[in-house]
């Protein structure tokens, strides 16, 4: 097969929600760049929430914040924020509707003390007091504010949202918030209706992929794809190869061009090695 620039979603593809990094999916990582592919994360985390474990594996460049930020050999080559208008505008809807959230921001995740407290317990909660390894590095940058909802124009690297048990089903927020912005379900299967991400409207993983291979010059058909989750639907169309984790949900396996084995089941290394990316061993 031809050289193919790679994108790997993290949550629930690289890690699984206890925190595991599966060896066997490092040792394709590995085999991946010794064989001259280049790898790309394409996650809805921001830039700042990218553990060490993966950055060790020095992958060639970053989608982050589902779409919002692309960089590539340590250059960023997109990025967009929210306007303080359209902030504003999140974070009242946030407050009236008594949701536990946290706003991603290019260097840092901020939120109030409160939204945090319930967020920590929120995640105990759902992994059954077990707290995944890599907790820490995920919330590593953490700012609070408990003035957050008048500071909006604090943060002008703003560049998505995301709540946890809300009130509201994915579809009433859609349509009380509108077109300005775009809205997913979290990953975690057992709370996807009460929790999700918001970003800038028409901004997703495909439109970071996108520029970053119009600043490659090349075309779609070199790229593949691995995703399990619902912010993983226009990655796995976008890409030449859409590959789903056989933990993803049944919807996303219906549109990827493959489905490899669950991710504690080595799926991303028998998914690369069927596609003939890295030798059988």
């Amino acid at each position: 097969m031809s050289k193919k620039v790679i994108f790997f979603d993290i949550d629930g593809t690289l890690i699984n929600f206890g925190g595991e990094f599966p060896e066997s999916a490092k040792e394709a990582l590995r085999l991946a760049k010794a064989n001259g592919h280049k790898i790309i994360l394409c996650t809805g985390r921001s830039i700042c929430q990218i553990e060490e474990r993966l950055l060790e594996f020095g992958f060639d460049g970053f989608v982050s914040a589902a779409g919002a930020n692309v960089t590539y050999g340590g250059k960023e080559i997109f990025a967009n924020h929210m306007t303080e208008a359209q902030l504003s505008k999140l974070l009242d809807f946030m407050k009236s509707q008594e949701m536990i959230y946290m706003l991603q921001c290019t260097d840092k995740v901020v939120g109030t003390s409160e939204c945090f407290e319930a967020m920590h317990e929120n995640f105990k909660e759902r992994l059954k007091g077990q707290v995944p390894k890599n907790i820490s590095q995920i919330f590593e940058h953490e700012y609070v504010d408990d003035n957050l909802i008048n500071n909006a124009a604090k943060y002008e690297n703003a560049e998505k949202i995301c709540y946890y048990k809300a009130g509201l089903s994915l579809g009433q927020i859609k349509e009380m918030l509108g077109e300005d912005y775009y809205i997913t379900a979290m990953s975690f299967k057992n709370e996807n209706e009460s929790s999700g991400e918001i970003a800038v409207g028409g901004i997703t993983k495909a439109v970071g992929m996108e520029k970053l291979v119009e600043y490659l010059g090349i075309t779609r058909e070199d790229t593949v794809a691995f995703g399990d989750g619902p912010n993983d639907f226009e990655m796995i169309e976008y890409a030449g190869i859409g590959v789903a984790m056989g933990n993803a949900s049944d919807d996303l396996k219906a549109i990827a061009d493959f489905v490899t084995t669950n991710i504690t089941e080595d799926g991303i290394y028998n998914g690369m090695k069927e596609l003939k990316l890295i030798p059988a061993l």
